[in-house]
């Protein structure tokens, strides 16, 4: 089975709608269903079930879930998409032996970035070498990063 995939950070990733695509393409007889489970703080847990084909008594099945709150435009149909993709990954249906969606790929490479240039912003607040030192070491895995380094060490050049 060829499924189209995308390049994300020099991986290639399956969407969902095209996994999607090649399962009702291979499966014209199989179930994909979701149930809710709603949690009184405002977030959600979504289940998928898929069933390959309904004919052979679901012999060949999986399930996939995820988890988030449901705020926003579109969270639920967001949550349910995950757990759509986590289901048809574990029936074979992705690229690169990825489990994680490109939209999970792209939320959490986001969210990385959006670490990065925090961390950036607080080195560049700081005004003695003691605080720069201190906001470094609170950096945690960013202090490997060549970029952080690179910054820290003109800032510190500029403190002496």
């Amino acid at each position: 089975m060829t499924i189209k995939t995308i390049d994300l950070q020099g991986k290639k990733y399956a969407q969902v709608k095209d996994r999607l695509a090649q399962f009702r393409a291979d499966a014209p007889n199989g179930s994909i269903s979701t149930d809710t489970t709603y949690n009184t703080d405002g977030t959600a847990i979504l289940k998928a079930t898929i069933i390959f084909d309904l004919a052979l008594d679901g012999s060949k099945r999986a399930t996939g879930q995820s988890f988030g709150k449901l705020n926003g435009q579109k969270a639920f149909e967001k949550l349910e998409t995950i757990a759509v993709g986590r289901a048809l990954a574990l029936l074979g249906y992705l690229a690169d032996g990825e489990i994680a969606s490109s939209d999970e790929m792209e939320e959490f490479l986001s969210y990385k970035d959006n670490q990065k240039q925090e961390a950036i912003t607080k080195l560049k607040d700081c005004k003695k070498v003691d605080e720069l030192k201190s906001v470094f070491l609170s950096l945690g895995n960013l202090m490997s990063d060549p970029e952080i380094i690179k910054i820290k060490d003109e800032i510190k050049g500029g403190l002496k």
